[in-house]
């Protein structure tokens, strides 16, 4: 088994050209496309796909971004399942910098997890949820107010 690490644990290069491979179909383009918005030659993309090849972290954050999803999907702990739909990141692109930068950093993954299974509740847990984050945000505010020396 040909293996990569990308700083995200350890990458299975045939699983990693299948996900690349069934995100590209999913999302409707063709390697010659993704050639053109990674600067990747279309040959390497290929091999890419077919395992045979590993890409550099540079080229699998240009593919990713180019496929329109953080690069933590490519990891093996993330199902192929999981990955979005087309929809699901059409507005990464609109968004400002620093939240591009935050949504693709590995750190980042188990509080977008949260936060997609936040957005899944109905209105009344969400809001129960809401009111917890706040109560523990004010006992915050208020253990470091009382352990303020005068």
């Amino acid at each position: 088994m040909n293996i990569h690490p990308l700083g995200l644990g350890v990458i299975d290069l045939e699983k990693l050209g299948y996900k690349i491979r069934l995100l590209r179909h999913k999302r409707a383009l063709t390697q010659q496309e993704i050639a053109y918005r990674t600067g990747i030659s279309t040959p390497h993309i290929s091999s890419i796909e077919r395992g045979e090849r590993q890409p550099s972290l540079e080229y699998a954050i240009r593919i990713a971004e180019a496929l329109g999803v953080p690069v933590g999907y490519f990891a093996d702990n993330a199902e192929v399942s999981t990955l979005p739909d087309a929809e699901s990141y059409q507005g990464i692109v609109d968004m400002p910098g620093y939240l591009q930068s935050f949504i693709t950093r590995e750190s980042a993954q188990p509080y977008l997890a949260m936060a997609h299974r936040v957005s899944r509740l109905d209105e009344t847990d969400y809001n129960m949820i809401c009111a917890m984050i706040e109560i523990m945000a004010q006992r915050k505010r208020l253990k470091n107010f009382t352990d303020i020396e005068i």
